[in-house]
C-alpha cells in the first residue's frame, strides 16, 4: 500500500472492559485502510485483554506504568505513523484518514476532543470545559507544550524517537501523569511543525467515581516528578487553572469542575 503508509494506534489499558469495546469500534470503523492496533496492558484482572484480542488488536504486557505502556507501544508499532488513543476515547471515522493527508505539511498532529457523553453532573461539566478550551484551537501558543492546553495524538515515528531518546530512562518506568505532555515536550524540541485536527476525537466522560479515581492517582505520582526536570518546565501547565470563559453558563460550569479537580488533586498529592 504506497500510498497509504501503515499508521500504528496504541492504546494504554488497565481494567478498561467497560470502555474498550467502544475504544476499539471506532478504530475498526476507521475509513483509512492500513492501521495496526496495539493495546498495551498493564496486566488487567478484567476481561480487558480478551475484548482487545477479539478486534484482532496485538496485545503486550507492560509492567510500568503509563509512560511506560506508551514507550512500549512506540517500539512495538510498526507504522511510519503512531496515534496515542486512550480507552476512554472513540476516533471520530475519518480521523486517520484526514490526519495522514496533513503529515506532508506537519510532524504532529493535535487531535481537538469533543465530548461522548453529557448525561449526569460531571460529564456535563467536562463538555462545557471542552466548548471552552476548543474555541482557542489553533490560535498562537495554544499548541505550545508549556502553555497551552493541547496535545498530539498523531505523530511521524521518527519524532517519537527522538522524543523517548532525550527522556531519561530512569522516568520512564514508573511515571504516569503528565506521560503525554513530556513527550511532547521533547517531540516539540524537534519540531514545531504541529497542526490541528478538527473534529477527531470523543471523550467518554467520567462519572464522579472515576474522575475521583483519576485525578486523586495522577496527582499522588506528581510528587516525584516535580522534583524533576520535567517538572519545573511543565508544573503551571499540569496543574489545572481556575479560568473563565464564554459563553457564561460555560465558563461557570468549567471554573466549577476546575475547582473539583484542584481540591481532589490536592488531596491526592499531600495524602495519596
Amino acid at each position: 500500500m504506497e500510498n497509504t503508509p501503515l499508521v500504528s494506534i496504541t492504546i494504554p489499558s488497565y481494567n478498561s472492559e467497560k470502555m474498550i469495546p467502544s475504544c476499539l469500534e471506532g478504530v475498526v470503523k476507521q475509513t483509512y485502510p492500513n492501521i495496526e492496533i496495539l493495546v498495551i496492558d498493564s496486566y488487567s484482572t478484567d476481561r480487558t485483554r480478551d475484548i482487545a484480542a477479539s478486534y484482532q488488536a496485538r496485545v503486550i504486557l507492560c509492567e510500568g506504568k503509563l509512560l511506560a505502556a506508551r514507550y512500549l507501544g512506540y517500539k512495538e508499532a510498526k507504522g511510519s505513523y503512531i496515534a496515542f488513543v486512550d480507552t476512554d476515547q472513540i476516533l471520530e471515522p475519518t480521523a486517520i484518514e484526514r490526519a495522514v493527508a496533513l503529515m506532508d505539511d506537519y510532524d504532529m498532529v493535535v487531535f481537538e476532543t469533543h465530548s461522548y457523553n453529557t448525561e449526569w453532573f460531571i460529564p456535563k461539566l467536562h463538555s462545557a470545559s471542552k466548548q471552552i478550551i476548543n474555541a482557542h484551537f489553533g490560535e498562537p501558543g495554544a499548541f505550545d507544550p508549556t502553555r497551552g492546553p493541547f496535545l498530539p495524538r498523531f505523530f511521524k515515528r521518527e519524532i517519537l524517537e527522538q522524543a523517548f531518546a532525550a527522556i531519561p530512562q530512569e522516568l520512564i518506568p514508573g511515571t504516569i501523569h503528565p506521560d503525554h505532555a513530556i513527550i511532547y515536550y521533547e517531540s516539540y524540541k524537534v519540531s514545531q511543525r504541529v497542526g490541528g485536527l478538527r473534529n477527531a476525537m470523543y471523550d467518554i466522560e467520567p462519572d464522579w467515581r472515576k474522575l475521583w479515581g483519576t485525578r486523586y492517582r495522577y496527582a499522588a505520582s506528581l510528587r516525584s516528578i516535580r522534583k524533576s526536570y520535567y517538572g519545573k518546565l511543565l508544573w503551571e501547565k499540569m496543574e489545572v487553572g481556575l479560568s473563565f470563559g464564554r459563553p457564561i453558563v460555560a465558563g461557570f460550569q468549567t471554573l466549577l469542575l476546575a475547582v473539583i479537580i484542584k481540591v481532589i488533586e490536592w488531596i491526592g498529592y499531600h495524602f495519596g
